[in-house]
């Protein structure tokens, strides 16, 4: 479930979502996401002083939080 939030939201920031990847690691309690994305989507992702990708962390924490998980979302160059 987290995977796919993460996914959905990434994808409907870019404007090239075929150049999105997104490797996960996922432990008994943690999942940890490795976003890709391309050179000219990056400053989407990551929001003016990182707003974006803060807000990003914020809500899959929360909702990892309500299904007793931890998660982990790191942008991989």
């Amino acid at each position: 479930m987290l995977f796919r939030l993460c996914q959905f939201f990434v994808h409907s920031l870019v404007e090239q979502p075929d150049a999105v990847k997104i490797d996960r690691i996922e432990t008994e309690r943690v999942d940890i996401f490795f976003l890709h994305v391309g050179k000219e989507d990056r400053g989407r992702v990551l929001g003016k002083g990182g707003r974006t990708i803060g807000a990003l962390r914020t809500f899959l924490e929360t909702v990892a939080e309500g299904l007793g998980r931890e998660v982990v979302v790191e942008i991989i160059d």
